[in-house]
């Protein structure tokens, strides 16, 4: 069963739909192909999804922060194997904390707290955590790293994270379809849960910073990701240098998975017989993965959400599509 096929299967209007919506794209290192199904929203007489369609990625966002943070690292702006009081004005514990720590989930912050209702209030939270020296050097996977991330890099180059992204990855890449806070006079946006405005994002902790964190955030369609992914493997990129793939794609932390600045290895949870391509997945109904080796490319996007579709049955779609994608 193709690729096009076996979403179909689980997209409206079909009677096992996980998902109202979804869109594909997948480069074997030198073939594009791409596909999409499904309409906006659940309900009938809704739009359908088309090539141009916008999808909140969720987590798939900690991808594009992990590569950002490389590139500056590589440039020297800051060290991640130094503490972050190094290169921030934190000082106390949360300052012995190494950028690396943070985007690899090893920093010992809670994975689960309290939301915030601002920005603000969100940023001096942050602030305010505490490393857990026994969990410290473990991973546990959580947004705060990210979010952390974000709100000190702001501070550092006085510019917001969305302008971060934009000067050193979407204008470079030529990324015109992925946005912190998409256009709001633009209906072509999936739902990302009942309930949540078109264009909203989804993540409690992105929306309480007006859309915009490390963690969470982007809106893409499948192409533009494709496009940024095949980036970070292209050799002869002008933007992603040999040391920035190197930071990427070498774990740091073995566990459940590998995990390295961003991405993981080995997680068979989501990839099954495709694990050994390096990966993320989203809340919403998203995964990214690519191989280093074979140079192939695989991004699905979906909102699993507008269906309640929990994460174990979403897990069974993410192995179906890798292993098509890994193909034999």
């Amino acid at each position: 069963m193709s690729i096009q096929s076996f979403l179909d299967s689980y997209s409206a209007p079909s009677h096992n739909a996980l998902f109202s919506g979804f869109q594909f794209a997948f480069s074997d290192g030198v073939e594009v192909s791409n596909g999409f199904g499904g309409f906006l929203d659940k309900g009938s007489g809704q739009p359908e999804i088309n090539s141009k369609t916008l999808f909140d990625l969720a987590s798939l966002t900690k991808l594009y922060t992990a590569t950002l943070a490389s590139i500056l690292h590589t440039k020297g702006e800051f060290d991640l194997d130094s503490p972050i009081s190094s290169w921030s004005n934190i000082g106390n514990s949360l300052g012995d904390i190494t950028g690396r720590e943070l985007l690899t989930h090893t920093s010992g912050l809670p994975a689960w707290w309290e939301e915030q209702e601002s920005r603000q209030k969100t940023i001096d939270e942050l602030l305010s955590l505490a490393p857990d020296a026994n969990q410290r050097g473990t991973l546990l996977y959580s947004c705060t790293g990210y979010s952390l991330f974000s709100v000190l890099a702001e501070q550092k180059y006085s510019m917001g994270f969305d302008e971060l992204i934009k000067k050193f990855l979407s204008h470079p890449i030529g990324l015109e379809n992925t946005h912190y806070n998409p256009p709001t006079d633009s209906n072509n946006i999936a739902r990302s849960e009942l309930g949540t405005p078109l264009g909203i994002v989804h993540d409690p902790r992105a929306r309480a910073m007006d859309g915009v964190s490390g963690n969470a955030g982007l809106f893409a369609n499948a192409t533009d990701v494709l496009a940024f992914l095949s980036e970070l493997i292209n050799p002869d990129s002008q933007i992603i240098t040999d040391a920035v793939r190197e930071e990427l794609f070498t774990p740091t932390v073995r566990d459940e998975w590998n995990q390295a600045i961003g991405f993981r290895h080995m997680d068979e949870q989501r990839l099954g017989s495709a694990r050994n391509f390096f990966s993320h997945s989203g809340f919403t109904g998203t995964l990214a993965m690519v191989d280093t080796e074979s140079r192939k490319v695989g991004v699905m996007l979906s909102n699993r959400l507008t269906y309640e579709t929990d994460k174990d049955s979403m897990a069974k779609v993410y192995r179906g599509f890798a292993e098509r994608v890994k193909g034999d």
